[in-house]
């Protein structure tokens, strides 16, 4: 992959705190179609987060770091693995349930809650298991003030079955709150970015940059809760 000379939208929530509507739903279609076209290759991400998603010079997005990704996994092809980042994780991997990509789907939902509100929509504190107990128990928070279709979009894609959760179940680019996305013009890049980064130095090639190595896991740990950048190892993937 080619170097992505505007940093990470994690940087720039960091700056900005949240994204304007327009630039909400503008990286959210774009993420949609990333997202649509791994699925259709047989790739689940499974660590999809601000961190792993990059911008180009011209503005664009791009999903990185395909260390935790599954692959060749097509139709009701299922897997296993409560592997990635807690904050992020779905319940099935939570529990270690077999899953699909509806695990990226939820992902999604959350990462597009923080574009919008600078805040997961549960627990960000340091405890894994408070985070997980609000994952599975609870039900996702966020402001009153966003509007009624970006609401409905967040509650059909952060639903605690994977079947019913929207972008694995139904058609998402239907969803009212992409009703003014032209599609096609999304895919093609033929839509001006909200803003165009300004280019960061581009990185020593023979180090490779932070948001592309793979995600180093301590196994000899004893505790099933990995608590740097809140990682989690199911305790059956541990030696």
């Amino acid at each position: 992959m080619e170097y992505a000379s505007g940093g990470s939208l994690q940087d720039h929530l960091n700056n900005r705190g949240y994204l304007d509507m327009d630039s909400v739903l503008f990286y959210a279609a774009e993420m949609v179609c990333g997202l649509q076209f791994l699925h259709s290759e047989g790739t689940i991400h499974r660590d999809f987060k601000p961190e792993n998603i990059l911008f180009s010079n011209k503005g664009h997005i791009k999903i990185a770091d395909f260390g935790l990704a599954a692959e060749n996994v097509f139709g009701n092809k299922t897997i296993s693995g409560s592997i990635g980042t807690l904050h992020n994780m779905a319940p099935e991997m939570i529990q270690c349930h077999i899953y699909n990509s509806a695990v990226d789907w939820w992902a999604f939902g959350i990462v597009l809650c923080k574009m919008a509100t600078g805040r997961s929509p549960f627990y960000e504190g340091s405890k894994a298991e408070k985070c997980i107990h609000f994952i599975l128990n609870c039900q996702p928070s966020y402001s009153e003030q966003l509007s009624t279709e970006l609401q409905d979009l967040l509650e059909k894609l952060l639903k605690k079955k994977p079947y019913k959760r929207l972008g694995f179940k139904g058609d998402i680019r239907r969803h009212p709150f992409f009703k003014s996305i032209n599609w096609i013009k999304v895919e093609r890049q033929n839509v001006e970015p909200p803003f165009q980064p300004e280019p960061q130095p581009n990185p020593d090639v023979s180090i490779p940059a932070s948001a592309l190595e793979v995600l180093n896991i301590d196994k000899a740990s004893t505790h099933s809760y990995i608590l740097q950048d809140f990682t989690y190892l199911s305790p059956s993937w541990q030696a």
